[in-house]
């Protein structure tokens, strides 16, 4: 019988095509054919007011009765999109951590911890956010880019876009991101870290403006605070602390220096929207794959990444597949493939415990 696992696209060099859509009607600005980059204006639209609630107090790690001090706005001031409306230390006092206005409005009410804005009509202009070739331009909705470049997709995101020039943050992919190594060299550049960032490297990064960071584990008790982050977080592995792939991480440092567009959304329009990594090289190399839906059956050959068990977040080549269960290392018999891992060294694996990978 076949078996049809999870993919994971890591490709160094794909032509894709990528949909930048409004979220309600407005207009196009821009044709087909027409070469765009990451910043261009390809659609805006006019947006009605909306009410948005900030959570000051969590934000900042502080009681409800201390905010008063740390605020910065008061009920019928008017703020811009990025203003800080409160703002605090660390216990370490390493890093400033400051709460921003997500929006442009008037602050409406304060209370609880809690600061209510009240956004203004906006124009909202919808950025190409990818370097390429617009090949549709669809009245009033939005755009299809065609993309050249490199694919990594990850994991979790955290909902937000961002692009810059690729910056390494560790020697190793098993190394952990530290507070003290983000400085102002890494502003507006997105941080490539190892196994894992923490809740200071991330205020590090914040305060240092960084475009966007990828990177392979995150604390589950962090993802609220990487979602409030004003740039995208990427995960490509999961929830602890866990190493970026040899193979992702060499096509990482392969493109250092290089830019990037990175996209933490994650959705379930017409099939799993995975979060991205797409770096453009200064000079392709080799003949680029054009992205097409990807096989999804387990079959002699298949690359794979182990994705649970004693070889975790190891990857290899599928070499054989057994016609009897056997038993693994917790006792129980399963149904398996056998792997050669980029070591050498050929190990069973589960099927359930396999990705396809590359």
């Amino acid at each position: 019988m076949r078996y049809h696992p999870f993919v994971t696209r890591v490709v160094p060099n794909m032509v894709m095509r990528r949909e930048r859509i409004l979220p309600l009607r407005g207009e196009v600005l821009i044709g087909a054919g027409s070469r765009v980059e990451p910043s261009t204006i390809v659609a805006s639209a006019v947006l009605p007011s909306s009410i948005h609630l900030l959570n000051v107090a969590k934000i900042l790690s502080m009681n409800d009765e201390d905010l008063a001090a740390h605020l910065r706005v008061s009920i019928g001031d008017h703020v811009a999109k990025g203003d800080i409306v409160a703002t605090g230390w660390r216990a370490s006092r390493f890093f400033r951590r400051n709460c921003r206005s997500p929006v442009r409005g008037v602050v409406a009410d304060i209370s609880y911890g809690r600061v209510l804005i009240e956004s203004s009509h906006t124009t909202l202009e919808l950025e190409a956010h990818y370097r390429g070739t617009v090949v549709n331009a669809m009245s009033g909705f939005g755009v299809i880019i065609e993309v050249n470049g490199a694919l990594i997709q990850g994991i979790w995101g955290s909902g937000k876009e961002g692009f810059g020039v690729l910056r390494l943050g560790v020697g190793n992919p098993a190394e952990p991101v530290e507070p003290e190594a983000i400085d102002v060299s890494y502003r507006g550049a997105v941080l490539v870290g190892g196994s894992f960032i923490g809740e200071e490297a991330l205020y590090g990064a914040q305060e240092m403006q960084v475009g966007g960071i990828v990177v392979g584990g995150l604390e589950a008790g962090l993802l609220e605070l990487a979602s409030s982050m004003p740039f995208p977080v990427i995960v490509t592995e999961g929830m602890g602390q866990l190493a970026i792939p040899t193979p992702v991480f060499d096509l990482l440092r392969a493109h250092e220096g290089h830019e990037a567009s990175i996209r933490g959304v994650m959705e379930g329009r017409g099939g799993a929207v995975r979060p991205e990594i797409v770096v453009y090289p200064i000079r392709a190399t080799g003949e680029a794959v054009v992205e097409s839906r990807p096989k999804f059956v387990l079959e002699e050959g298949s690359q794979v990444r182990i994705v649970c068990g004693l070889h975790f977040g190891k990857t290899g080549e599928v070499v054989d597949f057994p016609s009897y269960a056997r038993k693994v290392e917790t006792g129980d018999s399963f149904k398996g493939v056998e792997v050669r891992l980029e070591s050498g060294e050929e190990v069973f694996v589960p099927r359930a415990n396999l990705e396809l990978f590359g």
